[in-house]
């Protein structure tokens, strides 16, 4: 699990510690966006047969619970690293302009080419405030790929949960309500007490459009970067 498990670790003691839960409103897919409905990312797409169904496991075990709303299996991804709201002009604070988005674009290429292909294994279910998520083993690479990315575009957005304390994960449910908090902690901490999930070969990342709405957001593809190979 590499040197990622006591941060996942205290992820799930805060977990554990809520009282209450960061809802769908208070998060990036909803009032963040003040009006506009596409956010751009570099992530990587969860399409492994054996990765899928171990998340749909997690998924049944938590998908009756009050408050609870699981994502699409076409939204399960490991972000890399979360760009800014796509606009023409970068008039307020996260656009990223035309011109900004060509040499992002032409940037990342060069970070992506220029490291190697990896392997990642799917850890125990989790949770932050906004969502639960499924822990990624070895994902060391993935938080690199991260920090390479601020390192070779200084003026991109830096959130605080990038850089050294980007913690590489799968998103599998989002909150619309309290109310099935305490149950919640429960399952979760049940669930940990079960087997990790498979590895698979992170080979390529994509840069994507989020288009936001109430529903869950819907990803479009941009471009495909290949990893070297290892």
């Amino acid at each position: 699990m590499d040197s990622l498990q006591r941060e996942f670790a205290a992820a799930q003691a805060q977990f554990q510690s809520l009282e209450a839960l960061r809802l769908v409103p208070e998060t990036l897919e909803s009032e963040w966006t003040r009006g506009r409905d596409t956010y751009l990312a570099f992530l990587v797409p969860v399409d492994d047969p054996a990765a899928i169904s171990h998340l749909r496991a997690v998924v049944r075990q938590i998908e009756h619970i009050p408050g609870v709303e699981p994502y699409p299996e076409s939204y399960w991804h490991i972000t890399v690293k979360g760009i800014g709201f796509e606009a023409e002009t970068a008039e307020r604070p996260n656009d990223v302009g035309r011109r900004d988005f060509d040499r992002i674009a032409l940037a990342a290429r060069r970070v992506f080419e220029a490291e190697p292909a990896f392997e990642v294994t799917l850890g125990h279910a989790n949770g932050f405030p906004e969502v639960v998520f499924a822990e990624v083993w070895d994902g060391l690479p993935v938080r690199e790929l991260n920090a390479r990315l601020l390192e070779a575009l200084p003026d991109l957005i830096r959130y605080p949960f990038d850089g050294e304390v980007f913690l590489p994960h799968v998103s599998v449910a989002r909150f619309t309500s309290d109310d099935g908090l305490d149950e919640l902690k429960t399952t979760l901490s049940s669930l940990r007490g079960d087997e990790p999930g498979p590895g698979f070969v992170v080979s390529d990342v994509q840069l994507v459009r989020a288009h936001l709405s109430a529903s869950a957001p819907k990803l479009e593809t941009i471009e495909t970067y290949r990893l070297r190979p290892a």
